[in-house]
């Protein structure tokens, strides 16, 4: 009988589960969001997670050591789990509603009490004024319990009642080793991240400030209290491999047969856990990538994070768009440091907001020109000094001639870089000619009728700038 007990004893192998991971990692790509869960393994046992119940097995993928392997992976049918505020909140409504009763029935006990074989003057009115105080404060501690009922009772009603679904995933595993570490990565569709930029344009030590903000959006099954956030530039899965190349031929064409390409599955390789919350920009090998370090998300909300902040040399001037607006704004030429990508801005002047608006890729070290809105200190009058249309003495060539008058005045009680901007056409028919006037001579003229005058401006000094063009058709 002692050696089949034995025998049993030797048999059995305890299997160790694993709830709580060792560290989780948020990959955010601009399509796709991943979250990567990394648990430590013994020698024998099982990892249980919760999962999105949209997800299938095909969804998951596992990351194990050559020491490990998973002997068996089951997905369950969708669970509920109660929301925890609820909870809390039902029992805070109950404690209330406990000492509600207690007090009542302390008003009942004390309407039960009798003077009537009283004779003492002096001991009744005691009494009375006794009893009135002690009834009044209970009444009035009546009143404060039920407002809070009804203040609890209103917060059950807006919170999230709904019971939170989630799928549980069991991961059974054997090892060879211990302390070995399994990655579970699985897509999560419950996050929106709504970056955007604050961009400050300081005149006065001729700097712009690029600071980008991380609003991420998360609707998960529970918080995560500590989680490595890694938002990258690029989309999940897009534009992974060059087009296919096909052959081009003159004449007959051949039959090609082509081999399949394979694609390879990116994934993040970083295992280790930062130990302190910062934030940091790296290059990889073909794009970039912002961590977030050691971060909380709270679910059902926003959280908000400060991703990056960078100040920049800028070279500020004033451009007057003669060709459009006719109005003077503010410009800063900046030269960033690193690739920044399109998104929502939150424009500043001197720490005054200016402007929401939606910017374009900002790149590395190319000259990028960024506007602060209109500079109402520099003022433009324009008149017109001749518009006329004629022909020649035998009719042969229209000429048609057009003359403007500007005037620029800075209002600033300092100097003012100005770059004037008008706009010549241009002939693309032999027949037509267009002939220019300007006086100053112009700065700059390009291909696509740009002309720029480039000049400074003293405190309440002015510019005059006649600029016309003569065209000539002689069809």
């Amino acid at each position: 009988m002692k050696k089949i007990s034995l025998l049993l004893t030797t048999t059995v192998i305890a299997l160790f589960a694993t709830t709580e991971p060792l560290h989780v990692d948020l990959n955010i790509y601009t399509n796709k969001s991943f979250l990567s869960k990394q648990f430590t393994l013994t020698q024998q046992g099982y990892v249980t997670v919760k999962v999105p119940t949209t997800l299938n097995i095909a969804d998951i993928k596992f990351r194990i050591p050559e020491q490990c392997k998973i002997d068996n992976t089951t997905l369950s049918n969708n669970k509920k789990i109660v929301n925890d505020e609820l909870e809390n909140l039902t029992m805070q409504k109950n404690n209330l509603a406990y000492k509600l009763e207690a007090i009542l029935a302390k008003n009942e006990l004390l309407k039960t009490l009798s003077l009537k074989n009283q004779s003492d003057l002096t001991k009744i009115d005691a009494t009375s004024e006794f009893l009135s105080n002690r009834l009044i404060k209970n009444l009035k501690e009546i009143a404060q319990i039920k407002e809070k009922i009804l203040f609890i009772n209103e917060k059950i009603k807006n919170a999230d009642i709904l019971l939170h679904e989630f799928k549980e995933l069991i991961v059974t595993y054997t090892c060879t080793k211990e302390n070995k570490i399994i990655i579970i990565d699985y897509p999560e569709k419950g996050i929106t991240n709504n970056s955007f930029y604050n961009i400050n344009a300081n005149t006065n030590n001729k700097s712009v400030t690029i600071e980008k903000k991380a609003n991420i959006f998360y609707q998960g099954m529970e918080n995560l209290p500590q989680v490595d956030i890694n938002i990258y530039s690029y989309g999940f899965n897009q534009s992974v491999a060059p087009a296919p190349f096909y052959p081009q031929y003159l004449g007959e064409k051949k039959a090609v047969s082509y081999a399949k390409v394979a694609t390879m599955e990116i994934s993040n390789d970083s295992l280790q856990r930062m130990s302190k919350k910062e934030v940091t920009h790296q290059n990889l090998q073909t794009k970039s990538m912002y961590k977030i370090e050691n971060a909380e998300l709270i679910t059902d909300q926003y959280n908000l994070f400060d991703v990056d902040k960078k100040l920049l040399d800028a070279d500020f001037k004033t451009v007057i768009d003669a060709y459009g607006t006719n109005k003077a704004y503010l410009e800063a030429t900046i030269k960033a440091k690193k690739n920044y990508q399109g998104s929502m801005v939150n424009y500043f002047l001197n720490s005054n907001p200016i402007s929401s608006k939606y910017i374009n890729k900002i790149q590395k070290d190319k000259e990028t020109k960024l506007y602060f809105g209109e500079d109402e200190h520099i003022q433009i009058q324009k008149k017109l000094v001749e518009t006329l249309d004629e022909k020649t003495f035998f009719g042969d060539k229209k000429i048609s001639t057009q003359n403007w008058e500007y005037t620029i005045t800075n209002k600033k009680p300092y100097n003012t870089r100005v770059s004037f901007i008008e706009s010549v056409p241009i002939s693309k028919d032999a027949d037509i000619t267009v002939k220019i006037f300007a006086q100053p001579k112009e700065t700059f003229l390009d291909a696509e009728g740009k002309i720029i005058w480039n000049f400074s401006l003293k405190e309440n000094e002015q510019k005059r700038i006649l600029f016309g063009y003569e065209v000539s058709n002689s069809k």
